[in-house]
């Protein structure tokens, strides 16, 4: 894959989200197969632990430069004046071990933050940057209303393209079918983010299970997910953070398999999964885990909700709160003091403290 095929809507690229990766051996192992078999898309951020070192050392280090395209993102948070835009900048390209970045992004933009984003210059920021040479491309990655995104959209001509969130839960249920329409509108090709949910459209519930096995035994629930996303109008890429070689092998062949859009038998049994699943009210966490660095307690939130959720899908109160009791003690949801400071920080807008609140009571 070129620049330019990501910014050609229809590629319908496999790309490789590295926010939930394992150890360095398996993370080789990951991305080598993933070349091998003819994608190159890479997708890393400052707020992804350890990921921009895993790009050094399984990509940087052991690949020629000209065979991989990989995007980064500023992360607006963190940010004060140009000068922390530049040190940012210049630690993630050391950290990732390369000269340039294919594609940079202004990180997880919404609405609390556009009047900063503005005033602090930071698109003319990133265009100073592709001028140099550093950036190729720039866009930005967005989690806000549909109204900031048309505001972004129209105010800024010189974005490349766009990250947004979508699967057919967003789409179906959510503010992502008009995000898409927006994209179409301004003809800005669009990067598909979360096509899972993290990890929650793979896990449903026994009843929302049952019929997409009914209707294709041998495939899993999650290339149901991947197949909605990898072929929506106006899309180019699509990131799915691969955590092992079995998720690797059944993206592989979904795209191999199942790469074309639903037919209207598929968009009917979609609708039946959907109303099945909101039968069973689970927590729309996708464990990001931004939300982490800002909990005083340091609760870990992720899991708390991930256990929650294992419970509400079916899964035997034993077993899950066994693993919520091996959580270290003070970390557990029952320890949140409910201050609301990881709030602004969620990309899903979750009301963090009120969820965990529920967990506690749950376990």
């Amino acid at each position: 894959m070129t620049h330019q095929d990501v910014l050609t809507p229809g590629t319908f690229a496999l790309g490789f989200g590295m926010m939930r990766m394992p150890d360095l051996e398996q993370s080789i192992q990951l991305v080598d197969t993933y070349l091998e078999n003819g994608f190159n898309y890479f997708d890393t951020a400052y707020i992804y632990t350890g990921s921009e070192a895993l790009v050094k050392n399984t990509l940087a280090t052991r690949h020629r430069r000209d065979s991989f395209l990989l995007a980064n993102k500023l992360p607006p948070w963190e940010v004060k004046n140009q000068r922390d835009s530049d040190r940012l900048f210049a630690g993630q390209l050391k950290r990732c071990g390369v000269e340039y970045f294919d594609f940079y992004m202004l990180h997880s933009l919404d609405d609390s933050r556009e009047s900063f984003v503005e005033t602090a210059g930071l698109f003319d920021w990133a265009r100073q940057k592709k001028e140099a040479g550093y950036a190729k491309h720039i866009g930005f990655s967005f989690h806000g209303s549909t109204a900031y995104l048309e505001r972004l959209l129209k105010a800024h001509p010189e974005v490349e393209f766009v990250q947004l969130q979508i699967n057919y839960m967003d789409k179906l249920r959510g503010p992502a079918g008009e995000w898409q329409e927006l994209a179409l509108k301004y003809r800005v090709p669009f990067i598909v983010m979360e096509p899972v949910k993290g990890g929650s459209l793979a896990q449903l519930p026994a009843g929302a299970e049952a019929l997409f096995k009914a209707h294709a035994p041998q495939r899993s629930v999650a290339s149901w997910a991947i197949q909605y996303a990898a072929t929506l109008a106006g899309s180019t890429v699509m990131l799915s953070g691969m955590s092992n070689m079995a998720q690797l092998k059944d993206n592989l062949a979904t795209y191999k398999n199942h790469l074309r859009p639903l037919s209207p038998e598929e968009a009917t049994l979609l609708e039946q999964v959907l109303e099945e699943m909101a039968k069973v009210a689970t927590i729309p966490c996708t464990a990001c885990k931004y939300c982490h660095a800002h909990c005083p307690v340091g609760i870990n939130i992720a899991s708390c909700f991930s256990l929650y959720n294992g419970l509400k899908r079916g899964d035997t109160k034993w077993n899950r709160a066994t693993m919520y009791e091996a959580l270290p003690s003070g970390k557990r949801a029952k320890d949140c003091t409910a201050c609301e400071a990881c709030h602004p920080h969620c990309p899903q807008k979750l009301n963090i403290a009120k969820g965990l609140k529920e967990v506690a009571a749950a376990f």
